[in-house]
């Protein structure tokens, strides 16, 4: 850590001498740098953080825009250091990227919490307003907005998950670690590969399925072998998005403009996300059974003995996150699985 602070500190001098990073504060208004790593037509890209620099760039009269690099900034894995640091201004963040760094958040990426976007983005947002705001958990930067992808689903080549004997000694293609370890306690074999490498696997038959959201399977090109789908109500697991900005650059902005920013981020952001996410889902249903997938709905009583079967994966979450400065884990985890968006 002592080494890689050296580094960012010496190529954040680099990049000043170069005239590489716009001083916020400009009498011709706020550039603002945002460390982009998505493909354009990706949908956090195209429907979600570029209509938000839209949205940013009005809500101040022009004062504040914001610049897409044309290419990553650091790595994808360290996008949260690169905000921290300065090498960027705004970043978008994984924390699932770096597993064991933010504890306390990496439970919202657990089973049952929500596989409706429209609630499930706004209510990561109003949970970490709640609960992770108050305890300054991310106190290197300033938070511009918290949401999350659709959620993953069992996306298998050929057997629904009619009851949990089902998954045993399958080969599933394994998103994050909560998803391995529930997994292995269920009997079934967790694969870590790339999504890119899914397809080979799939279609050799090295492996059976992935947990995968729709939209994934069809960004992916994975609808012709992952054919039989089955949907386990509140989803699998999901993906937490962190969009971060330099602390040093956001206490530079005038009041003005920070309140312009914030009417148009946080949960205003998360609704957006919300609404694009669940477009994308819907059009991918679309697609998978257009194409002969088969949908299946998980039963009540499977389900049960599914939430049963991995509660173990909750508990040990619950106590690392006490560990990492949460007061009341379970609290936050029930907040965002009961989270209704008042219509």
């Amino acid at each position: 850590m002592f080494h890689h602070r050296i580094w960012a500190g010496a190529a954040l001098i680099c990049m000043i001498a170069a005239g590489f990073i716009v001083s916020p504060a400009s009498a011709e208004g706020t550039t603002l740098r945002y460390s982009n790593w998505l493909p354009p037509s990706y949908v956090f890209h195209k429907d979600i953080m570029l209509p938000w620099m839209e949205a940013v760039e009005k809500a101040t009269d022009g004062r504040v825009k914001v610049d897409v690099s044309p290419k990553v900034i650091g790595t994808v894995a360290g996008q949260y250091d690169v905000a921290a640091d300065g090498l960027a201004d705004i970043t978008f963040v994984l924390p699932g990227y770096t597993p064991g760094r933010f504890t306390a958040i990496e439970g919202l990426e657990g089973a049952f919490l929500g596989d409706d976007p429209q609630q499930r983005c706004p209510a990561d947002w109003a949970a970490y307003d709640k609960f992770l705001a108050p305890i300054d958990y991310f106190k290197e930067v300033h938070i511009i907005g918290i949401y999350c992808a659709n959620s993953g689903q069992f996306s298998m080549t050929k057997q629904a998950i009619n009851s949990l004997d089902d998954l045993k000694g399958l080969k599933i293609r394994t998103p994050a670690p909560a998803v391995t370890q529930a997994l292995e306690l269920l009997g079934a074999v967790p694969v870590s590969k790339p999504a890119s490498e899914v397809y080979e696997l799939a279609n050799g038959g090295i492996i059976d399925g992935a947990v995968f959201p729709y939209d994934s399977v069809v960004g992916f090109k994975l609808d012709g072998v992952l054919k039989t789908i089955t949907r386990v109500p509140g989803g699998v697991s999901t993906t937490v998005v962190v969009i971060a900005m330099n602390k040093g650059v956001w206490d530079k902005l005038s009041d003005a403009d920070k309140k312009a920013i914030d009417s148009v981020s946080g949960a205003a952001l998360a609704k957006r996300a919300g609404d694009a996410l669940k477009v994308a889902q819907d059009q991918a249903i679309d697609v998978l059974k257009n194409g002969g997938a088969t949908f299946v709905t998980m039963s009540p009583d499977t389900l049960s003995a599914l939430k049963k079967a991995i509660e173990p994966v909750r508990q040990e979450w619950i106590a690392k996150a006490m560990e990492a400065g949460l007061s009341d884990p379970a609290a936050m985890l029930e907040f965002v699985e009961n989270y209704k968006v008042a219509n």
